[in-house]
């Protein structure tokens, strides 16, 4: 992890040499790291598309939470508890668990998939969600979302078949978002070998408020790289 303040030093040793406290942590250092930080989470879900990078690598924000779910030939699952959701990068249906907590996963995870794959599906025995009756020691469960299919705001995730269910009961693996920074103790969530990158992506952000020009949220294939490059150090 990644201590707010280490950042702030770095980051008033570069911008205010003279020590004039000119720049404040409440009104300057604090929101443009939190600017930083999401700007790097664009970064990260670009490296992720890519499959340059699996979401798995960043341990501070893997969690994983156990949801019921609902149905009979397709379940669903309710995601309005998962406050935090930043992506999703396993879906494991039936895990083993003693009451909300997982002791083992079963290693059958489901396969996420495109909406003409899910429809697809319905009538290919050979596809992970297939709607087809196959042996159970064949089937494949695939899942679709997250998204709003009900109508009612929420978002869930859709799986099938439903026969690999013996309990209502679902695994998922996703990224939490990195906690808000709100004091010079805060940690954040990220390895510390981004903690260079961190900071410059602080002034980055600081520097919007002297010019309006900033390259400020585009994304470019060099930090792209950059960002990789410190992750496998």
């Amino acid at each position: 992890m990644i201590l707010a303040s280490d950042v702030f030093a770095d980051v008033r040793a570069l911008l205010d040499d003279g020590n004039s406290g000119r720049y404040t942590e409440a009104e300057d250092l604090i929101p443009a790291i939190n600017k930083a930080v999401q700007y790097l989470i664009i970064v990260f879900n670009s490296v992720f598309e890519q499959k340059k990078l699996s979401p798995e690598s960043l341990r501070d924000l893997s969690t994983v939470a156990i949801l019921d779910v609902t149905g009979t030939t397709t379940k669903k699952a309710d995601l309005s508890t998962i406050t935090n959701l930043w992506t999703i990068f396993g879906v494991e249906p039936d895990p083993s668990i003693l009451g909300s907590v997982l002791v083992e996963s079963r290693n059958k995870f489901a396969t996420r998939m495109t909406l003409e794959n899910w429809n697809d599906a319905l009538a290919d025995p050979f596809s992970a969600g297939t709607g087809v009756s196959i042996l159970s020691d064949f089937v494949r469960p695939g899942y679709l979302g997250p998204g709003q299919f009900f109508g009612d705001g929420k978002l869930y995730l859709l799986i099938r078949p439903a026969s690999c269910f013996t309990a209502d009961k679902v695994g998922i693996y996703y990224l939490k978002n990195p906690t808000k920074v709100t004091v010079a103790a805060s940690e954040i969530e990220f390895p510390t070998s981004l903690h260079s990158l961190l900071v410059g992506k602080t002034l980055n952000a600081i520097s919007i408020q002297h010019n309006a020009d900033s390259l400020y949220g585009k994304v470019t294939d060099k930090e792209v790289n950059q960002l990789l490059s410190l992750m496998i150090l």
